[in-house]
């Protein structure tokens, strides 16, 4: 079972709560420990003074805070400038802020990313640095506040890393910065750094001076040594523990933030095939200092300040999961233009399905429609299916990562051809969700399916740019895969790219020019193209009679593609008060060619998804043929 990331994020604050106070503890034992050495050896040393100097006591114990808290208030001091002086020491190079920009499509790819993530987490946009010399995976948050927080990424995240995976890797640190790991993490540093200077102070105490003449204080700075040794690495201990939490709240953090497992997920499968290459290694010289900032990090198990990598995979998707391999990517593709979503894209030529396989001047012909009446045993089935349907659309509302949206909708495209299932094999290769998604997909009735397509469409619009074009190529490729187009395939097509260009301008007020009486050529072609769907010898007639008069009934219609796409064109233009009238005409006709039954399948997803293409909501008759999903 994949991640129940909240469950993740309240175990993770319980034990990071738990730590934290563990290390309280230690502190205090630190300084019991101190005061109880130095009591010893004042007593063994001066065994003829009665009792302790005054103050004893108190001056021990404000000198271990004194070091520690003074640890922390240098180690601040040396990272007062925030973020971005860390991510400088790094040896990164800021990509935005005043005077800073992106090189190329990589790093403006991170920056979308970023921006994206920005908003998901609801934290304020960070400063964004590469560290162009880092060929591993890897990247760190770092500052004091959201105010002076960065996210620095490593060029060999940029170039090996996926869009989906970039985000995972980089709703990770905005994780750090929202839930104030990047203080928290400082802070730990400096406690350690104050009980090595405690250890610092014993050894000055013991060291000779010019002459080789051991000090007075010998026997104390031992006993500080000895004590700072155990609450040095007792406090390396608790401080890497401290982070391993807060590394698994940032991996359910991400997963929450992104809505999939395969983003974050994929990228610790690229870091575990570079560890098995042995490619992670670092050049910074400050790698070692700032290890405890990092995505990712192999310290020894000790004082690892990260979780296994494979107990992280195995949180992430619930099970054990293969190395992928961490290799570059070709460049991405440029984000800054959104023209091939804008509306009427769908009709431009060229990289679009083929041509409908139809001459002009085709008629429209076909049988009568089959008959829908069930017998008790269909029914019984019919109730069971739709009880099943409501299930799996639960499901799918609640799918909201690329990578399921990418499995479903494809699934939902492919129909039954098995050349489109080979097609849907290959682009849903390395997504872990593909095989869950396809049998919950596959189990959906016919009065399921076409709502759940909708709702994922109308998801993915909301999707970066790069994502919908290519869930577009890839839709044509699972469904120009048998090198034939029908009407239903094309309908399908069009409403893809018409839901991926999201929110559309509102039809245009009743004019001169713009009801269905000026359109009578356009929309006779488009309903001669569904005549070919409705395929009822009557239906097409019975259209056009109910719509318009005698004298405006084309004699006959062409058929061939551009033709469909020009009559398209130019409903688009059709007002607003008419095209419910249009649809009500097409649903209207259907439901006399079927004897007032429900409508076939076919029929009904031809004419919702007219309706859809129209902006206009389907009548009643037709609504009451669907299983809803939730939006």
């Amino acid at each position: 079972m994949a991640m129940r990331f909240r469950d993740q994020q309240d175990a993770a604050r319980q034990a990071t709560r738990r730590l934290l106070l563990l290390f309280g503890v230690v502190l205090v034992l630190l300084v019991l420990a101190v005061n109880g050495a130095l009591a010893l050896i004042y007593r063994a040393v001066f065994p003829w003074l009665p009792g302790y100097p005054a103050f004893f006591f108190e001056t021990n114990t404000g000198l271990v805070l004194l070091f520690v808290l003074g640890g922390c208030w240098f180690e601040s001091l040396r990272l007062r400038e925030g973020g971005a002086h860390v991510a400088r020491l790094a040896g990164g190079r800021a990509i935005s802020g005043e005077g800073a920009s992106p090189r190329d499509l990589y790093e403006k790819r991170l920056l979308n990313v970023v921006a994206e993530m920005a908003i998901a987490s609801r934290v304020k946009m960070p400063g964004v640095y590469v560290l162009p010399r880092e060929e591993a995976i890897n990247a760190f948050a770092a500052g004091w506040t959201e105010g002076d927080a960065v996210i620095a990424v490593t060029r060999g995240a940029l170039t090996q890393l996926t869009r989906e995976e970039l985000q995972g890797v980089v709703a990770h640190e905005f994780s750090h910065i929202g839930h104030g790991d990047m203080r928290l993490n400082m802070r730990l540093i400096g406690l350690v750094w104050g009980l090595q200077m405690v250890y610092t102070f014993g050894r000055s105490l013991v060291e000779p001076d010019e002459a080789g003449r051991r000090p007075a204080g010998l026997p104390f700075g031992l006993a500080l040594m000895a004590v700072g040794s155990m609450g040095w690495v007792a406090g390396r201990m608790l401080k890497a523990a401290v982070s391993r939490q807060r590394e698994f709240l940032a991996d359910a953090s991400a997963v929450q933030y992104t809505r999939s497992v395969e983003g974050i997920g994929g990228a610790l499968r690229k870091i575990a095939d570079q560890l098995r290459r042995a490619q992670d290694r670092w050049v910074s010289a400050q790698a070692e200092s700032l290890s405890h900032l990092f995505f990712f990090s192999r310290a020894g198990w000790l004082f690892a300040t990260h979780p296994p990598l494979g107990e992280r995979i195995r949180r992430i998707y619930g099970r054990q999961e293969e190395a992928l391999p961490a290799m570059p990517l070709p460049p991405p593709p440029d984000e800054a233009t959104h023209a091939a979503f804008a509306p009427g894209a769908a009709t431009r030529g060229g990289r679009d399905l083929p041509p409908l396989r139809a001459a002009a001047g085709e008629t429209v012909e076909g049988g009568a429609p089959q008959g829908l009446r069930d017998d008790p045993v269909q029914r019984a089935a019919a109730a069971a299916q739709v009880e099943r349907d409501r299930e799996v659309l639960g499901r799918i509302a609640r799918w909201h990562g690329p990578g399921e949206r990418k499995a479903a909708v494809l699934a939902l495209l492919a129909g039954e051809d098995e050349r489109a299932w080979v097609a849907w094999e290959r682009e849903t290769t390395g997504l872990a969700v593909a095989q869950s998604v396809r049998a919950q997909v596959q189990g959906l009735g016919p009065a399921a399916r076409l709502p759940a397509l909708e709702l994922l469409l109308r998801r993915t619009a909301a999707a970066p740019v790069e994502e919908r074009r290519a869930l577009v190529e890839a839709a044509r490729r699972v469904m120009q895969a048998d090198g034939q187009v029908d009407p239903g395939e094309r309908l399908r097509w069009m409403l893809l790219r018409h839901l991926l260009a999201g929110p559309h301008p509102p039809p245009p007020p009743s004019s001169d020019d713009n009801h269905i009486a000026h359109l009578s050529k356009e929309v006779a072609v488009w309903t001669a193209f569904l005549g070919r769907i409705v395929a009822a010898p009557g239906w097409y007639e019975g259209v056009l009679r109910d719509l318009l008069p005698e004298e405006r009934r084309p004699a006959s219609v062409p058929a061939d593609g551009q033709a469909l796409l020009e009559a398209w064109q130019s409903l688009g233009r059709l007002a607003a008060m008419q095209r419910p009238v249009l649809v009500r005409a097409w649903v209207e006709a259907a439901r006399r060619e079927a004897g007032g039954a429900a409508l076939p399948p076919a029929w009904a997803d031809a004419l919702r998804i007219s309706a859809c293409l129209l902006d206009t909501p389907s009548p009643q008759a037709l609504v009451r043929q669907y299983i809803e999903a939730e939006r």
